[in-house]
């Protein structure tokens, strides 16, 4: 018989070798985490990196040259080391300076740099380019998380990924995540979040879920043919448009909020395209817990969001609660880059009325991942709780809320 776990373990092997059952793992991750030192801790997470890079902690390529590559860019000229180069798969970017860095394809920067650089993979599920990597016989490959903790004045914890050490604080609030999701799947996502998040450990993930199927598990709840769909962040109609095929057109309604202008007139037009405008309503708003004027960082991109460094332009905010609604939202997806938290607390009187279906985005900040579900219980304990993955590492987590009455039945 495997011993139960003693929570005086620091190392994550023995941790899943303690659990008596998969409901241990968690409770044993924790105690494992409560009881590392607190300086062993910070050790192990800044030296983490040059597990991976070796003697080139600051002699890097950048394999991504779209937007995680430029931020990840960024961030690095702000703790002062500028990479030799960026390298990616598009031949269309080859030869090209993207940010003032030149852009190599993998052959030609492995024959430059192969055996001299470290080579920080800066794509969204970046696995299968790690392996490619290694396939090209360069010699240090290394996640962007483990950069992260090297960084993480530059890097955390807005970006989804926190320093290890501050789990611990947050201990209390994993338990309480972990006793109300309603599935196993949710409670395997979360202890196998803790365990990556801590030890930065691959191997303990399962694959994410397909991805034609975020903020829409059909799996899980039954559609309604005169749905009502409330889309806050509806950045180019992208989350509409797929909406709309899971539904197969059949809807009654799509409330579209969208603060940034460029984004707005581009969703006006895919909308029109898509054939829906007696369908529509675009709401141009930032979905917050005030009514009035907001600081919004407008990029015309997925990343555009509410900016509490006060610079940007500035739209008008509205709280769910205070709008008047024609039709009862049935269904609200929240991709609003960060800002959920304070858009569910403006929705509390919607939510307790109405009990819509909710899917809301966990990934934009580390500890979304159980505070999100906490505030949904707290708001409305009658919703049952699920969290999904639609991607590698932390990333594209959802948590769904969802009445008894629209669960699908097995």
């Amino acid at each position: 018989m495997i011993a139960k776990c003693s929570g005086s373990t620091n190392d994550k092997d023995h941790v899943m070798l303690m659990a008596t059952d998969r409901s241990d793992e968690l409770e044993c991750a924790l105690r494992s985490i409560e009881n590392e030192p607190i300086e062993e801790a910070r050790t192990r997470e800044a030296g983490k990196f040059a597990d991976f890079a070796g003697p080139f902690t600051k002699t890097l390529v950048l394999f991504g040259a779209g937007p995680l590559g430029k931020s990840t860019l960024a961030g690095l000229r702000r703790a002062g080391i500028e990479p030799l180069a960026f390298a990616d798969n598009n031949p269309r970017l080859w030869g090209k300076d993207i940010d003032g860095l030149k852009v190599f394809s993998p052959d030609d920067v492995r024959s430059r740099y192969g055996d001299s650089a470290c080579f920080v993979v800066t794509i969204y599920n970046g696995s299968a380019v790690r392996r490619q990597l290694a396939a090209l016989g360069c010699k240090r490959v290394a996640p962007l998380p483990a950069l992260s903790w090297k960084y993480p004045l530059n890097f955390t914890a807005a970006a989804g990924i926190d320093l290890p050490h501050r789990l611990r604080d947050a201990a209390a609030e994993i338990r309480l995540c972990d006793s109300i999701l309603y599935d196993e799947v949710s409670r395997r996502e979360l202890r196998e979040q803790l365990i990556w998040r801590y030890w930065l450990d691959y191997d303990v993930l399962s694959p994410p879920s397909n991805e034609k199927d975020t903020y829409f598990p059909l799996d899980l709840l039954t559609p309604l043919k005169d749905e009502v769909f409330v889309d806050c962040g509806a950045f180019d109609g992208g989350s509409l448009n797929s909406f709309a095929s899971h539904w197969n057109d059949r809807f009654q309604h799509v409330f579209a909020f969208e603060a940034d202008p460029a984004s707005r007139a581009v969703l006006a037009n895919n909308i029109k395209e898509m054939g829906f405008e007696d369908r529509a309503t675009i709401m141009p708003y930032a979905v917050c817990n005030l009514n009035g004027p907001v600081s919004f960082a407008c990029s015309g991109t997925v990343t555009s969001h509410v900016s509490t460094s006060g610079f940007g332009s500035t739209v008008e905010a509205k709280r769910l609660d205070d709008l008047e609604w024609p039709l009862p939202p049935t269904y609200i997806k929240m991709d609003i880059e960060s800002a959920e938290p304070e858009a569910l607390l403006g929705a509390q009187q919607l939510l307790r009325r109405y009990q819509p279906i909710l899917a809301i985005c966990t990934y934009h900040r580390s500890e979304h991942l159980w505070q999100i579900p906490n505030l949904i219980h707290s708001i409305s304990p009658e919703y049952h709780i699920f969290l999904r993955r639609y991607a590698e590492e932390c990333w594209e987590g959802v948590c769904y809320a969802i009445p008894s009455h629209r669960l699908r039945k097995a």
